[in-house]
């Protein structure tokens, strides 16, 4: 068919379409829209590393440590005519580029085949053995608060190159101190639904620690405490290279937060109808802190201890409230009476074994916060439920939460603590403490149970090394460093332990 019978017959279908209403659809020239790479990924030794976010312009793509980043080709899908990096055309899957410099990346160009449209693309290719979490706010913005939750997608980037897609979560801020004073954010996180986490047993609530001026303070510090085997649980943790909304944000630190819960502090929870005994009696989770900014709250009766209620914490029923605020000035009125000559029944109401070793704990690792106090953690769980039928079931201290500084001076940081400083004056306490020491000793130094804690620690700052590094280059934190971080403690560590043999055998 000659072109002017073609142009004729294209005509009458114009018009025959036009009279009868129809839409006629001519194929679409490729071009430059809000899905230019529909997914991003490059070859390490013949396997796809992909980014687990491409829907932005800043694409972040985590590799093997100790791959070459000088000499990496990139896969992609496209809806561009054309693309370039520095002038030169990209074949998919076979130019190589260097994407040695992560603070400037690489630049693709994208070009729609009529010149019209274009859109450029940083790309960041960094090496790491840790997972990457990849965190997206619906909006597209920061975390400017720690009270208003934002929508946000989440998703974790594997060690083996996998992608784990957790859905929909709620981000804010948390901390106090780390908030208002460091460059670098910590967050509160708030799944849709329970789910693990990096092998972490289910969960809604986790959070997302910053370490901006110490990486292994949190992590020693629920070792310490899972050393300390009256304390019960302790969170646990792994550490992640953070990508939020496309950008690389350095290496965090994500655990679990204290919460009643059968994987995390196992007592029962309380319902707004447990207004009587026994269930009114538990569970409980408590919070000493100077801030003294949660809703339901009381100052102790006999030590002006700011109390605060963590759980339950919304629609308390006076029942509950009167009744915890009772137990704790029953208990504090019975520690007052320690060396005074008067018969104490302290012990009717926390649990000796357990106080014993949360002592020994802060005091290993020399935290100076909860002598303030700040972020000092207490719960009390169901008479006969959380203990055995027909028995209190005894307020217990801890977990540790929150120490971001690995303190190894030789002196106590709270042997004079509000209740400790009467505690130490019973000779019971004072057995228990000798008693308990004797073991948490032989579980920090190393058993069949646990490896040298030092041996942890060196494996710990081993994993983390280079993602340590490039976070502190990032955020420009040059007066710290890791390896002086981990040094201080392996010269002070035994020296501190040999100190406490003398100062617990001279109590």
């Amino acid at each position: 068919m000659a072109n002017s019978g073609r142009i004729a017959l294209l005509f009458s279908l114009v018009l025959l379409t036009a009279c009868q209403g129809l839409e006629i659809v001519f194929p679409e020239k490729k071009a430059v829209d809000g899905a230019d790479f529909l997914s991003f990924g490059v070859l390490v030794d013949g396997k796809l590393y992909n980014s687990a976010d491409v829907e932005g312009t800043d694409i972040t793509v985590f590799v093997p440590d100790g791959t070459d980043l000088t000499k990496l080709s990139a896969k992609y899908k496209d809806n561009a005519f054309t693309i370039t990096v520095n002038g030169v055309e990209q074949e998919n899957g076979v130019t190589v580029n260097d994407f040695s410099s992560y603070k400037n990346g690489v630049i693709y160009h994208l070009e729609s085949d009529d010149g019209e449209k274009t859109k450029n693309y940083t790309v960041r290719v960094l090496d790491t053995r840790l997972p990457a979490l990849y965190i997206r706010t619906a909006d597209g913005k920061t975390i400017r608060d720690k009270i208003n939750w934002k929508d946000a997608t989440i998703k974790i980037r594997n060690v083996d190159g996998g992608v784990t897609d957790l859905g929909t979560t709620l981000i804010r801020g948390r901390g106090n101190y780390t908030w208002t004073h460091y460059p670098k954010k910590p967050y509160a996180l708030k799944l849709d639904k329970k789910q693990k986490v990096l092998g972490m047993p289910e969960h809604k609530r986790w959070a997302l620690l910053a370490g901006y001026q110490g990486f292994i303070g949190n992590p020693m510090a629920s070792e310490a405490n899972r050393r300390a085997t009256a304390l019960g649980w302790a969170p646990r943790g792994q550490f992640v290279e953070l990508v939020f909304n496309g950008k690389f944000q350095g290496m965090y630190y994500i655990c679990e937060q204290i919460k009643i819960d059968k994987n995390r502090v196992a007592i029962k929870s309380l319902k707004e109808t447990d207004i009587n005994a026994p269930e009114v009696t538990g569970g409980y989770l408590l919070e000493y802190d100077e801030l003294y900014d949660e809703d339901y709250k009381f100052k102790s009766q006999y030590f002006n201890l700011p109390v605060q209620l963590k759980s339950p914490d919304n629609n308390v029923p006076d029942a509950q409230f009167n009744y915890i605020r009772d137990y704790i000035n029953a208990m504090e009125a019975e520690i007052k009476k320690i060396g005074t000559g008067q018969e104490s029944h302290y012990t009717d109401y926390l649990d000796i074994d357990n106080f014993a070793d949360y002592w020994l704990a802060l005091e290993v690792m020399g935290n100076y916060e909860a002598y303030k106090p700040r972020s000092v953690k207490f719960y009390k769980g169901r008479d006969g439920v959380d203990s055995p039928k027909g028995t209190v079931c005894k307020l217990k201290a801890g977990p540790l939460w929150d120490q971001e500084w690995f303190l190894v001076d030789h002196k106590f940081n709270s042997k004079d603590m509000y209740y400790y400083k009467y505690l130490f004056k019973d000779p019971v306490f004072v057995a228990k403490v000798k008693e308990r020491w004797a073991i948490y000793r032989s579980n920090l130094l190393g058993n069949d149970q646990y490896p040298a804690f030092l041996d942890y620690m060196q494996e710990i700052s081993t994993l983390i090394e280079r993602s340590a590094k490039r976070d502190i280059n990032y955020w420009g934190n040059e007066n710290f460093t890791l390896n002086g971080e981990v040094s201080r403690v392996k010269n002070g560590f035994k020296s501190k332990l040999s100190w406490m043999d003398s100062q617990i055998k001279a109590l």
